[in-house]
C-alpha cells in the first residue's frame, strides 16, 4: 500500500493530525510552510483523486447490486403472478443486506472524499494566506531597511 492509499484508508482517524501538521501556520514556520506548500498540495490532490475513484467505484458497486436485486425480485413477483410496481421493488431493495452493505461502503467512501476535499480546499486558502504573509514580510523588511538607510 502506498502513502496515498494509507492516507486515504486512515483519513478519518488522522484528519485532526493532518490539519494540525499541514495547515497550522505561525511566525516560526511560515517560511517552511511556504516552501513545502506545493508538494503538500500535490500529495493531498492525489489523495482526493484516489478518494474520488473509491467513491465512484463504491457507487457503481451499489448501483449494480441494487439493479441485480431489483431484477431478481421483479422476476420472482412476476412468476408468482404479482404486479411488480416500482414502489414495491424500491421497498424491497432497501431491506436487502447486500444492498445496505454496499450503501454503507459508498457512504464511508463519500465521507473520506469530502474530508480529502476539505483538506485540499484548506490548502488552497492557506496558499493565499502564505502569499499575503510573505508579501507583508517583504514590505516590512523593505520599510525597515529604508528607515535604517536614512
Amino acid at each position: 500500500m502506498n502513502d496515498i492509499q494509507k492516507t486515504y484508508e486512515h483519513l478519518e482517524d488522522t484528519y485532526l493530525d493532518i490539519v494540525k501538521r499541514y495547515l497550522n501556520v505561525s511566525e516560526t514556520n511560515v517560511d517552511t510552510a511556504l516552501y513545502q506548500h506545493t508538494g503538500v498540495f500535490a500529495f493531498f490532490g492525489a489523495v482526493l483523486a484516489y478518494a474520488k475513484r473509491e467513491m465512484d467505484r463504491a457507487g457503481s458497486a451499489r448501483d449494480r447490486e441494487e439493479a441485480s436485486v431489483r431484477e431478481a425480485r421483479r422476476a420472482e413477483m412476476v412468476s408468482e403472478g404479482k404486479r411488480a410496481t416500482d414502489r414495491a421493488l424500491d421497498a424491497y431493495v432497501i431491506t436487502v443486506s447486500t444492498v445496505r452493505d454496499k450503501q454503507d461502503k459508498f457512504e464511508t467512501s463519500s465521507h473520506k472524499y469530502h474530508l480529502a476535499k476539505n483538506i485540499l480546499n484548506s490548502l488552497d486558502h492557506q496558499k493565499d494566506m502564505l502569499v499575503q504573509i510573505s508579501a507583508n514580510k517583504r514590505a516590512e523588511t523593505k520599510l525597515v531597511s529604508e528607515t535604517q538607510g536614512h
